[in-house]
């Protein structure tokens, strides 16, 4: 999918590897940041992920050239199986483009 990100025509996208996982399990969300600059941060964001940002959960990881990031985490204990959405943002933007996370 190609999105308008910073004013540029970007391959901005987002996934989560593995796809489907147990409660508790390692992950990364992967994907290209399109133009957001090498050295800053991206945020994962899920209902998925521990902690209390953004009003859920957040991972973070940096973007490398290119605008490629890899961000590696773990899902939260105890979450009840189904489907769990997965975006992201970078320099104050969300990326506009969705990834899902499945708990077993």
């Amino acid at each position: 999918m190609k999105l308008l990100f910073a004013g540029a025509l970007s391959a901005v996208h987002l996934a989560v590897v593995p796809g489907a996982v147990a409660p508790g399990a390692a992950v990364k969300v992967v994907g290209n940041a399109g133009t957001c600059p090498a050295g800053n941060v991206v945020t994962a964001i899920s209902a998925a992920f521990p902690g209390h940002a953004f009003g859920m959960g957040t991972l973070t990881g940096r973007v490398v050239t290119g605008g490629a990031f890899t961000i590696r985490g773990h899902v939260r204990k105890g979450l009840k199986a189904g489907r769990y959405t997965v975006t992201a943002r970078c320099g104050g933007g969300n990326f506009g483009v969705t990834a899902f996370v499945r708990i077993r």
